[in-house]
């Protein structure tokens, strides 16, 4: 019954922690079953319910037993239980695998692992005597209960982008957000290659044109009978995101699906991408995750039209000045809203190649060294080290998102070049050529204190380099509501950065607790496009670069405020 290791403890409620049922009265609590709830807590491994009950009756038996906050996500409601248990997981980001659901009643076990192939159920006369001498069970110790804490922190994000999602919807709506259906496709074509090859977060279909072949074969199926396509241009009142998504159907009476199906992260949580699939009439599509966008996000999009490039109405909100971004794309939205002259150097991919710059050594390698060693490098290259210092010696904004430079491994290439590069694609790499990784790459053992150090040096590089009228914005990390853990790792790397700024003329720390409260947080990555404007007007603000006669009505959010 328990052949994984269990990370997930679903519980149900009456003749588990109670003899009888709740709603018939003349229950007798089992002390041992809420002892037990609490020992796994302390082993790391989360509880949760699903019952067919009345809410606040059960909520109050299990707080009179001492357990009620030991229970992340739990679906207490008279409804099936197969689909409430998916659902649960999908929240928690856990695996059915990695579950363990107890119930007494052998049909609710069958739904369940019906709708959670993998999952692990049991009746508890059949697993609770010996459940905490199981070897599966066995945990970390977690005296302080941080994982629960960390699951409880993830259910109140789940639950507040629910209800702040009312809000957000409204900024939409008030953002005027205007799509056109571009049929030019041999007019666009390189800029379409480009976004199906580099994108990867938004890419749903994720098939790449890697090869000449690649490419023909796509140019063939553009002209071929029966087949549709159409880049798809975005603008808004705060500006023209120009073309941002792309794709290719198939289309007939019987077989109507998607072949290409790919947006740009610049309109990310816009609810573009759900728009044009309505529009399409949902056809098929064989989603190639991960994508950190769903397909049925909204229950209705009303905030977007199809209407004219030529219609009136943008109303810019900064001064167009040039701006260089570095960072992790889901900031492109941000860089939108800041001006539309851009240099962006974010997550992308190269072929099959993963491409980061928020990497120390994308800015610290000696360029000669990287020139020598092009062919080496595994991710960004030579050329665009010299893009990125050509950019920030003529703009007037730079935006710099590093602290993803404390996680990852570093490698010396060498003894010429360094680079950064997140574990699984360090894995790939070497698993690809191992004799050529341990003849050319060196792993470097560096510890937070290191990683900060040559973070603080890529600042000191970009201060060298840039236009001494440059304004120069060093983006924190997000704290609000995270776990003690992460929180206290965060902590002292915002610490640093202000005390950098403000030793660094021109230099701005950019403290994003400050500015958005949690709600405006959609997942672990992004903020809602509401909280991307907020963030754009006070750099603008903070740098001089907001037009005065363009007061859109959208208040500055304040975290404190909020």
């Amino acid at each position: 019954m328990i052949a994984n290791k269990v990370k997930l403890v679903i519980w149900d409620l009456d003749d588990t922690f109670w003899t009888g049922t709740l709603l018939e009265g003349g229950m007798t609590a089992i002390p041992r079953n809420a002892a037990m709830v609490k020992e796994l807590s302390c082993r790391g491994i989360v509880n949760s319910i699903c019952s067919k009950n009345e809410y606040e009756g059960a909520k109050a038996a299990l707080a009179d037993l001492g357990i009620w906050d030991h229970f992340v996500f739990p679906h207490i409601a008279f409804s099936p239980k197969g689909q409430a248990i998916a659902n649960m997981l999908e929240g928690a980001g856990l695996r059915a695998e990695n579950t363990l659901f107890i119930d007494d009643n052998p049909a609710n076990l069958e739904e369940v692992k019906f709708f959670n192939p993998g999952i692990m159920t049991a009746h508890p006369a059949e697993v609770l005597d010996a459940l905490l001498d199981h070897p599966h069970c066995a945990g970390k110790p977690d005296p302080e209960l941080t994982r629960l804490k960390q699951y409880q922190f993830l259910q109140r994000k789940v639950e507040e982008k629910g209800a702040s999602a009312l809000s957000n919807e409204e900024f939409l709506r008030a953002s005027n957000i205007r799509i056109e259906i571009d049929r030019d496709i041999e007019a666009n074509f390189d800029r379409v290659v480009e976004l199906i090859n580099r994108t990867n977060q938004l890419n749903y279909t994720k098939k790449r044109l890697n090869t000449d072949g690649d490419i023909r074969e796509f140019r063939r199926l553009l002209g071929r009978f029966g087949h549709q396509s159409g880049c798809i241009r975005a603008r808004d009142n705060y500006g023209d995101y120009g073309l941002i998504g792309f794709f290719l159907m198939k289309k007939r009476p019987n077989n109507t699906r998607l072949i290409q199906f790919v947006f740009s992260c610049r309109t990310m949580n816009m609810g573009i991408e759900q728009y044009i699939y309505e529009m399409l009439d949902r056809p098929d599509i064989e989603i190639a995750p991960p994508v950190s966008y769903g397909l049925d996000t909204h229950a209705e999009i009303d905030w977007i039209n199809a209407g004219d490039r030529d219609d009136a109405g943008i109303s810019p909100i900064a001064k167009n000045w040039k701006l260089v971004l570095l960072g992790g794309c889901d900031l492109l939205q941000l860089a939108s809203y800041c001006s539309t002259d851009r240099l962006e150097f974010v997550n992308r991919m190269r072929g099959d190649v993963k491409v980061r710059y928020d990497d120390p050594g994308f800015i610290l390698s000696d360029r000669a060294a990287l020139k020598a060693h092009d062919h080496l490098l595994p991710c960004w290259n030579y050329e665009d080290a010299v893009n990125f210092d050509n950019g920030i010696a003529s703009a007037r904004l730079i935006l710099l998102c590093m602290g993803a430079a404390m996680n990852g491994r570093y490698y010396r290439i060498r003894d010429a070049a360094q680079v950064r590069m997140p574990n699984a694609w360090a894995k790939h790499v070497q698993e690809k050529d191992p004799q050529w990784f341990a003849e050319n790459f060196r792993p470097l053992e560096l510890d937070d204190d290191a990683r900060l150090k040559l973070i603080l040096d890529s600042f000191d590089a970009v201060a060298a380099r840039r236009d001494p009228e440059a304004h120069v914005f060093i983006i924190g990390t997000y704290t609000k509501g995270l776990g003690e853990n992460s929180a206290g790792r965060r902590g002292p790397i915002n610490e640093a950065y202000r005390r950098y700024c403000e030793s660094q003329p021109g230099f701005h720390y950019f403290d994003l607790d400050a500015v958005l409260p949690p709600e405006q947080l959609v997942d672990n990555r992004h903020f809602s496009p509401l909280g991307y404007y907020a963030l754009a007007r006070h750099i603008l603000a903070a740098a001089g670069g907001l037009e005065e006669a363009t007061d859109t009505g959208v208040p500055l959010l304040s975290a404190a405020a909020a």
